[in-house]
């Protein structure tokens, strides 16, 4: 299963990040403050594998995604 939603979630954060952001003009362009840790394509394909992985809670989330996604998001919050 990891290597099923590894290989989802490298697709889908590709095809965000090259195909469906810079089409919709979606930028998060900052002014000030420091620069987010996630990209975009990085925040959404998290919030699609937590939602296809039925996590409701976000502490459980979190931990889940610590444990077993850390290699593919080395950037996560928490």
């Amino acid at each position: 299963m990891k290597t099923d939603l590894n290989t989802l979630l490298t697709t889908l954060y590709v095809d965000l990040d090259d195909h469906v952001l810079p089409g919709l003009g979606w930028s998060r362009a900052r002014i000030r403050g420091r620069k987010p840790a996630l990209s975009d394509a990085e925040l959404l394909c998290l919030a699609a594998a937590q939602h296809l992985l039925g996590i409701p809670s976000e502490r459980k989330w979190i931990r889940y995604a610590h444990k077993h996604l850390a290699g593919m998001f080395p950037n996560l919050p928490g």
